[in-house]
């Protein structure tokens, strides 16, 4: 069957140069989405070996499953419920919420910075605090989100800005009504490795920084991230192709020579991109694809037992204009997750 390997020494490096960037700041890992397609389970397992005390996930049910292995988890797409465990927030996305959400609701209230995805708008900023608390939710956090922290553009600082300004106001609040001031967090994994330090925040937000991409516009310098996920791939057959053989659906690869072929069980049915055949895409070891890509397997030329087939998500996103975050979270949450 086929196999995603996750590395723990990358890991480790990607958590420590993250860490050296954050300063005083804490690293809440972001482990939504099946972390990102690597397996909730096995990241929040390494996250907490590793001393990280702050997970981020999408919904009730991978806070659950990880919940025990962390300080806080914050919740950023999903509404609470009674049987939520008591160390679990919950994003609070719209002024609405403030006044439905149950009494005692753990909350980080998210800002409307500039993105204007979700978030409370800058002129509700007061009134929900005061709602939120008439109401009796806890409020934990205070965040943003920027939308341009990987671009080469001002944009970045007009948000920090931004997010600076309606953090006093936040924190004059809770002054004046004695109330216990917040954590704050802005930055994400770009904004992390864009800016010299980021010691004025409580929490950073890893995601994709954390399992090995870090993408920023020139002049910007790249971080030496590890990408943590590898994928495997076990011969199911052998093909012993002849000239002219054409290969796989609609034929789009023709042999020129005799050619030893393998046909591996994985396909975009495990989330895999359906390659059409002509990108020219290469195994790791400089194997070539050939043909499109099936349901439930691939064929590559050679027969080696067990290939990697991946092993660095930005490379195959490079090839269909995407990015690595698309790659890694379409793969099934059926393969089998291994820790090396």
């Amino acid at each position: 069957m086929s196999l995603i390997r996750l590395s723990s020494s990358a890991f480790v490096r990607n958590l420590s140069l993250l860490r050296d960037r954050a300063a005083n700041a804490k690293i809440a890992a972001v482990l939504k989405d099946n972390a990102y397609g690597h397996g909730l389970s096995e990241m929040a397992a390494l996250c907490a070996q590793n001393g990280v005390k702050h997970a981020i996930v999408r919904n009730r049910d991978e806070a659950k499953a990880i919940a025990p292995l962390f300080d806080e988890v914050l919740i950023l797409a999903d509404e609470p419920s009674d049987d939520a465990p008591q160390n679990v927030s919950f994003a609070l996305n719209d002024e609405r919420a403030a006044s439905v959400w149950a009494s005692k609701t753990r909350v980080h209230l998210k800002i409307d910075g500039g993105m204007h995805r979700n978030g409370v708008a800058p002129n509700a900023i007061e009134r929900t605090v005061e709602t939120l608390w008439e109401r009796g939710l806890i409020l934990r956090g205070v965040f943003s989100h920027l939308r341009s922290a990987d671009v080469l553009s001002t944009e970045f600082f007009w948000q920090e800005k931004n997010f600076a300004l309606m953090r006093e106001r936040i924190v004059a609040l809770c002054d004046r009504r004695a109330m216990p001031r917040p954590l704050f967090h802005l930055r994400a994994s770009a904004g992390a490795f864009r800016a010299k330090t980021s010691e004025s925040y409580d929490l950073i937000r890893s995601g994709i920084a954390l399992y090995g991409y870090c993408d920023l516009d020139f002049p910007f310098e790249k971080p030496p991230l590890k990408p943590v996920l590898s994928l495997w791939a076990h011969r199911i057959a052998r093909r012993e192709l002849t000239p002219r053989d054409r290969v796989g659906y609609g034929g789009v690869f023709e042999t020129p020579s005799d050619l030893r072929a393998g046909i591996y069980d994985i396909g975009y049915g495990d989330g895999f991109l359906r390659l059409n055949g002509l990108e020219g895409y290469k195994t790791p070891e400089g194997k070539r694809l050939l043909g499109r890509v099936s349901m439930d397997n691939m064929a590559i030329e050679g027969d080696d037992e067990f290939i990697c087939v991946l092993d660095d998500a930005q490379k195959l996103a490079k090839l269909r204009a995407t990015i690595s975050y698309e790659v890694l979270a379409r793969l099934s949450a059926n393969i089998k997750r291994e820790i090396v």
